[in-house]
């Protein structure tokens, strides 16, 4: 009965090392393949890393490249044509905004088109109705309507604008107007 037992046992060691082996040789076998890589830290360090920064500045490098000939190109075909470089807006272009300062019971008067924002102070609108339409709002006010402080409104009728009703209103104008 002995014997048997150390039968059984010897049996039964022999097949955990051999599963431990198989394990071992199949864990071996499927590591590091195409479908499941083993990849070192020392290889992203010092392989892969400096590899991909390499293609990134080669990447970078050209691209500058195209741009500073395309920039070039179009430089070169501007003088040729005799156009010159786009000049700054003038303060007094209707393309920027100015800021006038009105007083108590000034008015301004201004053109279709013109684009009004009151930043401080108080300010009425003159004018036929609507007098201006508050792009901001989505409304519009009639004659004597209170502006809102920063609103933009637009003058639809040639002659509208606003009147001051504080003693101090500054006001951002875009467009052809005259302060009376």
């Amino acid at each position: 009965m002995k014997n048997k037992k150390k039968a059984l046992i010897a049996v039964a060691a022999a097949l955990g090392v051999a599963a431990a082996t198989g394990l071992t040789i199949l864990a071996a076998t499927n590591s590091g393949g195409q479908s499941n890589p083993l990849i070192t830290l020392s290889y992203l360090d010092n392989q892969f890393a400096p590899q991909i920064k390499s293609e990134l500045r080669g990447e970078i490098t050209a691209a500058a490249a195209e741009l500073a000939r395309k920039f070039e190109e179009a430089i070169a075909s501007g003088a040729a044509s005799g156009a010159a470089p786009p000049a700054a807006p003038a303060p007094g272009d209707a393309d920027v905004f100015a800021v006038v300062t009105l007083s108590r019971g000034q008015t301004a008067k201004c053109s279709v088109g013109t684009e009004l924002l009151l930043r401080i102070g108080g300010a009425a609108s003159v004018g036929e109705a609507p007098g201006l339409v508050d792009s901001t709002g989505g409304t519009t006010l009639a004659d004597g309507g209170a502006l809102s402080a920063n609103h933009l409104y637009m003058v639809t009728i040639e002659g509208n604008g606003i009147k001051a009703t504080t003693d101090t209103v500054k006001i951002m104008i875009r467009g052809e107007y005259s302060v009376t």
